[in-house]
């Protein structure tokens, strides 16, 4: 309550703090009221509704959660799975440290478990924006994601056309403040890419793809490439290997 009340008396300062702006623009100064609003209550009512959410999954391995984070029967469930995932994944429960997700999913695979991570809470915020209890902690989760540049830069300006659907529904639902463009829509959904084999360093620079280093993160040049436009990753080597084979 103490904590709700000093959170109201901010905001009353900061929207005083605008008032000579106001005067010179009225509608300016009602979409920055209905800004601040929203930002409120998304920082009041996500997080708590995030982790009551994810404590309703059903038991199960990492695998079985993933997929019905992707198709479980009802919408509780899934965004249940792909909260509780979220949860145990990025540390602290936090999507803004999805760079601290290393490894790959399954561990014998060469499926980078960082994107599976990303396309787990993105399920999250699809299944969450779908309930009006939800909808907040929808967009609580993607905030936190973006406030970290890279994330915004890997993953939301550039996105599926399926989620782009969503986060423009959820942006209009609650008003979310922030940069929300995108600057390429392309690619499956989910986008977890399955693997298809070896390719060119050269291959990869000129078709445009992720590189991934060999822990499993995305990065400027590494191990593997992410084919995100045909939902493939592909392990690289160089031509000169003897053991290379080529697929070009």
């Amino acid at each position: 309550m103490i904590r709700k009340f000093f959170a109201s008396v901010m905001l009353i300062a900061l929207l005083c703090c605008a008032l000579p702006a106001a005067a010179a623009d009225p509608a300016g100064w009602d979409k920055f009221v209905e800004r601040e609003m929203a930002r409120e209550k998304i920082r009041e009512e996500g997080p708590a509704y995030f982790s009551r959410t994810a404590l309703l999954a059903p038991e199960g391995s990492d695998i079985d959660l993933w997929q019905l984070s992707c198709a479980a029967p009802t919408q509780e469930v899934r965004a249940a799975a792909a909260s509780a995932l979220v949860k145990k994944w990025f540390p602290d429960g936090d999507p803004a440290n999805w760079e601290a997700v290393r490894g790959f999913f399954p561990a014998s695979s060469y499926v980078p478990k960082q994107i599976v991570a990303v396309n787990a809470l993105f399920n999250a915020v699809d299944a969450l924006a779908r309930s009006e209890e939800g909808k907040y902690a929808a967009a609580w989760l993607m905030m936190r994601f973006a406030s970290s540049s890279r994330a915004k830069l890997l993953f939301i300006e550039e996105m599926p056309e399926y989620f782009r659907k969503v986060l423009d529904e959820l942006i209009a639902e609650v008003k979310m403040p922030g940069d929300w463009s995108s600057k390429r829509i392309e690619g499956p959904y989910p986008f977890v890419p399955s693997y298809d084999g070896v390719r060119t360093i050269n291959y990869a620079i000129t078709n445009g793809l992720q590189f991934v280093d060999g822990a499993g993160g995305l990065a400027s040049f590494g191990s593997y490439a992410w084919d995100r436009a045909n939902g493939r990753i592909y392990k690289v080597e160089d031509p000169d290997d003897h053991i290379f084979r080529l697929f070009n």
